[in-house]
């Protein structure tokens, strides 16, 4: 019997933000970075877009790496491929005081489980609980250090 999953989005920003998406500058691209994309124009975080991205995948998700893999992905690829991201299970130790130039943070439940997205320009995250795709997902451009490389440092592409 397939155990039922409730997947609930709850903005941090509030509906009258949610409702406008952002119009953001043009960062940019590296021309010797392979990930990143060059963007001729304004990159738009649209926050609804992301929320219903990453709500999606909560619903189609079979198990937590999978569901947390998956809102990786979306939420990088709905910022334009110009941010990093990071997931995490808010139920394990971390700290994200260091994330500068949050552009999105939202929360998503996954069977019980609340997780934090965050779609930023650079800073530091740190890990400071169980590391696995069951409690978290970064895509961007970073370099990991520390204990178990779990402070992940992350800079613009």
């Amino acid at each position: 019997m397939r155990k039922a999953k409730q997947a609930v989005v709850a903005s941090a920003v509030g509906l009258a933000v949610l409702a406008t998406p952002l119009a953001l500058p043009n960062l940019g691209g590296s021309a010797d970075s392979a990930e990143a994309a060059e963007v001729g124009g304004d990159v738009t975080v649209d926050p609804v877009a992301i929320g219903q991205a990453i709500a999606d995948a909560a619903k189609t998700a079979d198990n937590r790496s999978g569901f947390v893999k998956g809102a990786m992905e979306k939420a990088f690829f709905e910022s334009g491929q110009q941010y990093n991201v990071m997931v995490m299970n808010l139920s394990q130790g971390y700290n994200s005081d260091q994330l500068q130039g949050v552009q999105y943070f939202d929360t998503v439940d996954y069977d019980g489980i609340t997780y934090g997205v965050w779609v930023f320009e650079e800073g530091t995250f740190i890990n400071e609980g169980d590391g696995g795709y069951d409690n978290w997902a970064f895509r961007g451009w970073f370099e990991r250090t520390g204990d178990g490389e779990k402070t992940v440092n992350f800079h613009r592409p």
